[in-house]
């Protein structure tokens, strides 16, 4: 057994001499702001539509210089994918085809409309000196598509 003055009687530290732990006091940050309303939600869609379809335009025209028309039906698949990945689904069952040209385009159509919400974003003023810029919400998302759909193929 130990005798009591083996034992050190001030404490150990692995940290050198007069290092300071710093503390984050987070007191001070509010709460997340939540996302606000889109403003002019008609205007917001009418103006991804349209960036939207420029892409469609140019993907038929892609794949008509490939000789394989790009008609509605695989347009509507693509669309269907679209709303299946923003539900959180697997929507490359979806993009499938025989022919595998037909399947590359669809494919790459998918990917090209899949990277605009993430090149649209919506301010939020949070004070005086201060503007948010906030991703696309999903739900908007989706309706933007429907719209595509709407105009495209008479459809959603």
């Amino acid at each position: 057994m130990e005798s009591p003055d083996s034992i050190p009687r001030e404490r150990r530290t692995f940290l050198p001499p007069h290092a300071r732990i710093l503390r984050l006091d987070f007191s001070q940050l509010g709460r997340p702001v939540r996302p606000r309303a889109i403003e002019d939600r008609a205007a917001g869609t009418e103006r991804m539509v349209r960036r939207l379809l420029a892409i469609v335009r140019e993907h038929r025209a892609s794949a008509r210089r490939v000789g394989s028309p790009f008609d509605d039906t695989a347009l509507r698949a693509v669309l269907y994918a679209l709303r299946v990945e923003s539900l959180g689904g697997d929507p490359q069952a979806l993009l499938q085809d025989p022919d595998p040209v037909a399947a590359w385009l669809r494919q790459a159509l998918f990917q090209d409309l899949l990277e605009e919400p993430s090149h649209v974003f919506f301010t939020t003023r949070i004070n005086e000196d201060t503007v948010r810029y906030e991703a696309m919400e999903a739900a908007f998302w989706r309706e933007c598509l429907a719209e595509l759909g709407e105009q495209v193929l008479g459809s959603p």
